[in-house]
């Protein structure tokens, strides 16, 4: 399987888009809401969808739309530029305000997309070397020793 050529900023956030996508959809599907009836021992679990529970579903769309917005700003191939980095920084930190105010609701399913958020954002702050062995990587090498340092004359 081979994986396209991009940058791993784009790929911390396409994972962050996924995982966000993924927590949402568990919001949908999965029984997070349990009942308990007093006059029988009976135990009903339930989707939030079906308790009509909109709020929670409405603020957590949040998240979905940082990584999705952060998706289409970060360039696929190459260094992110200044407002990428500002707003890879300004989406994970709003992804963690989110996260600290529905900690106790729905909060933590968002925690990874959080993780893979700072991930892209810390790796946007380092510094690239752009040289000719980055270059001679990409075209393909008839010597065979790999496009490494050129030989030095010792004389």
């Amino acid at each position: 399987m081979n994986l396209p050529r991009w940058d791993r900023n784009y790929y911390f956030v396409v994972f962050a888009a996924i995982s966000a996508a993924i927590a949402y959809l568990v919001l949908l599907f999965v029984p997070l809401t349990q009942t308990v009836y007093t006059d029988s021992t009976e135990v009903v679990r339930r989707t939030l969808l079906a308790e009509d529970e909109v709020l929670p579903l409405l603020f957590s769309l949040v998240p979905i739309a940082l990584a999705g917005s952060a998706l289409l700003v970060v360039p696929r191939t190459g260094a992110p530029d200044k407002t990428v980095k500002i707003n890879l920084w300004m989406s994970t930190f709003v992804i963690y305000v989110f996260i600290v105010l529905a900690i106790f609701s729905v909060g933590i399913l968002f925690v990874p997309s959080a993780i893979f958020m700072t991930a892209a954002a810390a790796g946007s702050q380092v510094r690239r070397r752009q040289s000719r062995v980055f270059a001679a990587s990409h075209e393909e090498s008839k010597s065979g020793r790999g496009g490494g340092k050129g030989r030095r004359n010792k004389s």
